[in-house]
C-alpha cells in the first residue's frame, strides 16, 4: 500500500492532468433539478463505476471523469436509459433519448455561432481575460463567470443569455490556450 503521502489527493489535479489520468469524459445536460434520491443515484452509480472518479460542472453541463473509457461508455448509458439529463432551467422532467440527442445537436450549433460572434466582435480575449482577472482576485468560478458575462453585455446588449455566451468562450480558451489560460493563478496555485 502506498503512503498517504504518495496519495494524490482530489483538489490538486489542474484540468491537463484531470485530461490525462481520467481519459473516460462524459457529460450530463444539468439545466433542469434532480430530485435527492436521483442525485444520490447518480452519485452511487459513478462511485461504483470507479471509487476514484472526478467531476464538476460548468455553464449548465455536468462532467463525470473516469480512469477508462469504457466507464465512461458505462456511465453515459446509465444516464441516458435512466433520464438523467435535464434540458429545461428549473424542470425536473426527464427528456427522451431523441431529445438528448438534439438538443446536443443544438449545444455543437449553438458553440459555433457563440464562437463566430465573438470573433466577429473581436471579443474573445477580453471575456476570457474578464474572466482569469477575478479568479486571480480570488473568486470561485461562477463569480467569474459572471463578471465574464457582464462583459458579453457590454459589448452586445442584444445577447440574451451573457452567461452561455461567456461560458462557450471560456470552455473554449481553456481547452485551446490551457497553459495560458491558468497562469491566472496566484502564486501559480492549481485552480
Amino acid at each position: 500500500m502506498a503512503a498517504s503521502s504518495d496519495r494524490v489527493v482530489r483538489g490538486e489535479l489542474g484540468s491537463a492532468d484531470v485530461e490525462r489520468l481520467y481519459p473516460g469524459r462524459v457529460a450530463r445536460i444539468a439545466r433542469g433539478e434532480l430530485t435527492y434520491a436521483e442525485t444520490g443515484r447518480i452519485l452511487t452509480k459513478a462511485g461504483s463505476i470507479d471509487r476514484e472518479w472526478r467531476g464538476g460542472d460548468f455553464n449548465g453541463i455536468q462532467y463525470f471523469h473516469f480512469r477508462f473509457p469504457e466507464q465512461g461508455a458505462t456511465m453515459a448509458a446509465f444516464l441516458l436509459r435512466e433520464g438523467f439529463h435535464r434540458l429545461v432551467p428549473g424542470s425536473l422532467r426527464a427528456p427522451t433519448p431523441e431529445e438528448v440527442e438534439a438538443e446536443w445537436r443544438r449545444l455543437a450549433a449553438q458553440r459555433e455561432t457563440i464562437l463566430a460572434w465573438a470573433r466577429a466582435k473581436k471579443a474573445l480575449v477580453e471575456i476570457v481575460q474578464s474572466y482569469r482577472f477575478e479568479r486571480r482576485q480570488g473568486a470561485f468560478s461562477y463569480m467569474a463567470h459572471c463578471a465574464a458575462a457582464k462583459t458579453v453585455e457590454q459589448i452586445d446588449g442584444s445577447v440574451e443569455d451573457a452567461m452561455a455566451y461567456a461560458g462557450v468562450c471560456i470552455e473554449w480558451a481553456e481547452r485551446e490556450h490551457r497553459d495560458w489560460f491558468w497562469r491566472c493563478a496566484p502564486n501559480h496555485q492549481v485552480l
